[in-house]
């Protein structure tokens, strides 16, 4: 009987000290041909924030990435119309966050990301939480720009913990 109940005990004390979260992530290139490749840095940005926040103690989705043409321009439009699917589709997949990388191609001639933008939403009310400029693609080697990568994710991830 002790051993059922001390296990019960340490299984609630582990369970209950979980801080994980549901995150969707969603990529949303801009700049780009509607008919063009899909760049090597957009599936960078992807694995690497997922990996993260996995990393992190996280349990995390992603939608397909999305292309459009223009980021939102309007300060006040915070989240794209265009997104508003995955957001949904989120929402009822029980998540509590969604995470939307915007990576602008425009004129960059070597296919890279120049602008690069995460911004976080509660699902529950679309509401946004937190925003961050990312800067521009830096590094030759897709090992660089990885770990450059997930180092942005790092400087979210305490930001998140405060807002569950």
């Amino acid at each position: 009987m002790k051993r059922w109940l001390s296990a019960l005990f340490l299984g609630g004390l582990v369970l209950g000290s979980l801080p994980a979260a549901t995150i969707s992530f969603l990529v949303i290139e801009t700049g780009l041909p509607a008919d063009s490749a899909r760049p090597e840095s957009s599936s960078l940005w992807e694995s690497g924030m997922m990996d993260s926040f996995f990393d992190a103690g996280h349990i995390v989705s992603n939608a397909p990435v999305l292309r459009v043409e223009h980021p939102p321009r309007d300060p006040e439009a915070k989240f794209p119309r265009e997104a508003s699917r995955e957001l949904d589709e989120a929402r009822l997949g029980g998540a509590d966050f969604f995470v939307v990388i915007f990576l602008n191609y425009r004129n960059n001639p070597l296919g890279k990301p120049g602008e690069i933008q995460v911004r976080i939403f509660r699902v529950s009310n679309g509401q946004l939480l937190y925003e961050t400029a990312c800067g521009e693609y830096t590094g030759d080697k897709i090992e660089e720009e990885f770990q450059r990568i997930k180092k942005n994710a790092g400087k979210i991830l305490p930001y998140l913990k405060e807002k569950e």
